[in-house]
Order: C-alpha cells, then structure tokens, then sequence
C-alpha cells in the first residue's frame, strides 16, 4: 500500500525551496503511480511516469509538485489513478519550524507527529522527546468553527428535533392534544 510517509510543511527558512511530501511503498512489489495525485488545500499535483518499488521511498520537493503546504490547520490527501481516496493526514494548529509532519507506523489508523525531517528514510520518532515537543498549542480550538451554512443546518436540524418531540408529547397526552388540537371541543 501507498502511504503519505511524512510532509514538510515549515521548513527552516524558505517555504517554497524547503518543502517536500514523502511517500512510501509498504508491499513488495513496484507501483506505478501514473495519474495518482496529491492534494493540499486547492492545489492538486499529479503525478506522472513516478514509481514507487517495495519498501522504498519517493521524496517530491515543492518545485516539483508546486504545492504550497498550509503551515497552519495543514491537510494533505493522496488519491489513486481512478480518483479513490488512498491515504490523508492533517494537523490542526501551527506546524513547529523544522519539523515535519511524520507517520508512526503503517496501518490506515496509524497517528501522525512533528519530528525531526527523514526524507527518503525510515521516520525516526522518539516517544519522550516528542511528548515534550508536541505539546498543543495554547488558546487554538480543538474543533475549527462553523461556517455559515453549516450554522444554519445545525439550527434546522435541531428546529426539526424540538418540533418532533414536542408534537409527540402533546400527541402522547390526552389533555394537551386535547388543548393544542381540539380547541374547540369542551375538556372534560
């Protein structure tokens, strides 16, 4: 399987000549990614005539691929030649200057965590130093904030529930169905 193995997405310096996503290969036999293309934000990259063979790497630096990696909330999604999502990563919060973004381990629900940049090699995390260097920033939300549309929805969703509780307890007790729906007629 092909995995997002590691990204840089604050490099030391300058963004546009430090930046580079690194990809890598778990099975044992050599994948054309022809047509496969990664995806930052708005800006996409496909790739062409790359391979990728067993247990190896594929580095591609940003004059490259011309993906401007987010330094801040970053996300980065790779997708086969027939368009089906393969693999994804993000962060929220600020990405630390120098560090890069690395996979720990090779499964569809493996984590990722700033480390020290191994480009082209196998990811080196440390738990302890990185326990002490990946603390989550301060006064940053956890959950990015709702949009305008999705404000309404949540509104309308919950409009919608309150309706339908409501209509069910006066329709469950005999007095308030009475009161709210047969107006007219004498309560007893």
């Amino acid at each position: 399987m092909i995995f997002i193995n590691e990204w840089l997405a604050n490099p030391a310096g300058n963004d546009a000549s430090g930046e580079w996503v690194e990809l890598f290969n778990s099975g044992s036999s050599t994948v054309n990614l022809a047509g496969w293309k990664l995806v930052a934000g708005s800006s996409k990259f496909s790739l062409t005539g790359q391979k990728i063979g067993g247990g190896e790497y594929l580095v591609l630096p940003r004059s490259q691929t011309k993906l401007a990696l987010r330094n801040t909330d970053g996300e980065l999604s790779l997708y086969d030649a027939g368009g089906q999502p393969v693999d994804s990563a993000g962060f929220v919060g600020s990405a630390p200057e120098g560090k890069s973004f690395a996979r720990a381990g090779y499964s569809e629900n493996s984590s990722f965590i700033f480390s020290d940049p191994t480009p082209g090699a196998l990811n080196t995390i440390s738990a302890a130093s990185n326990i002490i260097r990946n603390t989550y920033p301060l006064n940053v939300p956890l959950v990015k904030p709702l949009g305008t549309a999705e404000f309404f929805g949540l509104l309308l969703g919950t409009a919608i529930v309150l309706t339908a509780i409501v209509m069910f307890v006066l329709k469950r007790n005999e007095d308030l169905s009475k009161l709210f729906f047969r107006g007219d007629e004498e309560i007893r």
